[in-house]
């Protein structure tokens, strides 16, 4: 289970397990009672917490509890967890290198994995404590440095916090107390800006420790004299302890040694309860030491042995230089030379290991590799916002160019649209100039028709009976006059018929009195037999149509069957109109002589344009199908 369903979990018990942080008793039994294992696993982490600093046995094993629980369930992180837990226990009862070796094992595990990284920066942390407890400050310094990159690369101020303070306090016990003092006021930028009051009370006390190792004795007691305020107001028995060590070293150089020794003392009563050796050894001592410059060498010898058989015991190496000194002041103070010569010697051996451990080559080498890696992490982060600014760029110029077609196409629609409307407009205003042109047409063949048959047609009718009465009034002198008299008479009567046939033609009465079909017919059996035999075929247009369509269609069958007449010297003529669902169908077929449709000058002529103008007209269609030899078939279709 990840961290983020943890921390859920811890969310969801809060409210339940408050009131029982007050009491351990309530908190075992609710997680004795709870079943469901990641609320047990919320719940043992909460005993840990609560453990941590005040009951190192349970301590371990509720940690011992939380990692079986993990095992059962396959959970790694409720492992990882346990052991920091267990490390921690080993690192406060004087077993740093076993804490050590679980915390260096468990990053290498997270690691490999690339998670958790919360966790890696507390196993770091513990695995630098660990080290400076075991006098390696050196491979602190590194743990501690790794613990800084990976909480700043996570956002953890509380990590950046505490990673700071160690590295400045691997600083202070290598005695670069300078470069020390720059890392606490680095902690102290930190904490302003976060807000976290309750944190002064630990870094002060660090800073006047240093101040103190530097001489500058006003900044001590400023310093620790806040640290000790602080740490008290929050509760922060550690950083307590600190201050009133501090606080008591100053006292010594101030030759107050009373009031060392009260400061001392109250530090390791404090840390007594803590239970934590490395700084109760610190304490003796410094107590042992004090006693050595007050004459009361006994104790003074007594309380440097007890020292240094808890350092022994727990592996506190980094305190035994000045358990050493303070028992070698006691010796000399006492008068036993021999054992204070001794005490010198391991002092020497010590102040050497020391030496080399704190080499300001290899210092500044671990300072170099962390600002290095730092360095490189920018370089990366900054390489990171270039491609994102890249991508950021490519992407805005793909939305504009997007946003360019978008627009772009949306013009050419509105000019397609605007087109189609102008031809629209065009095509409408071609038909009603079409359709006034036909009408205009129609009427002036309206008008010559009544002209020629109410007109002429009566004069030549009127003609004809003058002359015949004139013929019955007269006396021919001979046949030849008679016969050229009857002959005129014959051809008044043959242009009357004339007259009658042209105004019918130009204005059937047929279309006018009857239907389509009727008029086709009536206009047929008016043609010459001999010349032409016509066959016409009609269906489905007995009925009367639109006056428009009627007129057209007729029309233009009119010009089909004169063009057979005068261009084609066809002898056959098939014509069939039928009207369909969909509209009507017409084909006129001759046996003519046909034409050739790629020739321009025939196509546009023989009043093949005015057919197309007038079907055009209907928003129908007409095909023209000939060839030179095989005759010509006129097909067209006009929607109803």
């Amino acid at each position: 289970m990840n961290r983020i369903l943890i921390f859920c979990i811890l969310l969801f018990l809060y409210p339940l397990l408050l009131p029982a942080q007050k009491n351990t008793d309530s908190l075992r039994s609710i997680v004795l009672s709870q079943k469901d294992p990641a609320k047990k696993a919320a719940a043992l982490i909460l005993l840990c917490e609560q453990f941590r600093f005040t009951n190192p046995d349970s301590l371990l094993a509720a940690a011992t509890e939380l990692y079986t629980l993990g095992q059962q369930h396959n959970n790694k992180t409720w492992q990882v967890t346990a052991d920091f837990f267990s490390a921690t226990y080993y690192n406060l009862s004087g077993r740093a290198d076993t804490a050590l070796t679980i915390a260096e094992r468990n990053i290498q595990l997270i690691k490999d994995e690339k998670k958790e990284t919360a966790l890696l920066i507390k196993l770091y942390s513990l695995a630098g404590n660990s080290l400076m407890r075991l006098n390696r400050q050196k491979d602190a310094l590194q743990m501690f440095y790794a613990c800084l990159q990976y909480a700043e690369t996570n956002n953890d101020t509380d990590a950046q916090l505490k990673a700071q303070n160690n590295i400045g306090w691997a600083y202070m016990e290598l005695e670069q107390h300078e470069k020390a003092i720059t890392y606490f006021k680095s902690c102290l930028n930190t904490i302003r800006q976060h807000a976290l009051p309750d944190r002064y009370g630990t870094i002060y006390n660090n800073m006047a420790s240093c101040y103190g190792s530097l001489g500058s004795y006003d900044s001590v007691y400023k310093y620790a004299s806040t640290g000790i305020q602080i740490a008290g107001k929050y509760d922060d028995y550690a950083a307590l302890a600190n201050g009133h060590s501090i606080m008591g070293t100053f006292q010594v150089k101030q030759n107050k040694y009373e009031e060392a020794l009260s400061s001392f003392k109250k530090a390791v009563a404090i840390r007594e309860k803590i239970g934590d050796p490395f700084f109760i050894v610190s304490d003796l001592a410094e107590i042992s030491e004090l006693q050595s410059k007050t004459g009361n060498t006994t104790e003074g010898i007594s309380n440097g042995k007890k020292a240094l058989a808890m350092a022994t015991e727990n592996n506190i190496d980094a305190k035994l230089p000045m358990i050493y000194i303070a028992l070698a002041h006691n010796y000399e103070q006492a008068g036993n030379y021999q054992e204070a010569a001794a005490s010198y010697k391991i002092l020497n051996t010590l102040k050497d290991s020391l030496y080399n451990d704190a080499n300001p080559k290899a210092l500044a080498e671990i300072q170099a590799k962390y600002e290095t890696v730092k360095k490189e992490q920018q370089i990366e982060h900054q390489q990171n916002r270039i491609r994102l600014q890249n991508y950021l760029f490519i992407g805005i110029a793909g939305l504009a160019l997007l946003i360019g077609l978008l627009l772009y196409s949306l013009y050419k629609r509105y000019r397609l649209k605007k087109e189609s409307q102008l031809q629209s407009a065009i095509m409408k205003q071609q038909q009603l100039s079409v359709k006034a042109v036909m009408e205009a047409e129609e009427n002036e063949r309206s008008r010559i028709a009544k002209d020629l048959h109410d007109g002429v047609g009566q004069m030549m009718s009127a003609a004809k009976m003058n002359l015949s009465a004139f013929e019955s009034g007269i006396k021919f002198d001979t046949a030849e006059q008679q016969h050229s008299f009857e002959k005129a008479i014959q051809l008044v009567d043959e242009s009357c018929k004339e007259v009658r046939t042209v105004s019918h033609i130009m204005m059937p009465n047929a279309l006018l009195k009857n239907n389509l079909a009727a008029a086709i017919h009536e206009f047929v059996d008016k043609l010459d037999k001999k010349s032409l035999q016509v066959h016409v075929y009609t269906e489905g247009i007995d009925e009367r149509l639109d006056s428009n369509i009627e007129i057209v269609l007729y029309r233009v069958l009119q010009e089909c069957v004169n063009n057979v007449i005068k261009h084609a010297g066809a002898t056959t003529l098939d014509i069939s109109v039928i009207k369909g669902s969909d509209g009507i169908d017409a084909t006129i077929e001759d046996n003519g002589k046909g034409f050739d449709t790629a020739n321009k000058e025939k196509s546009e002529g023989m009043g093949l344009k005015n057919i197309i103008t007038r079907i055009q007209y209907l928003k129908g269609i007409v095909d023209f199908d000939a060839a030179p030899g095989r005759g010509t078939v006129v097909a067209l279709h006009v929607p109803v």
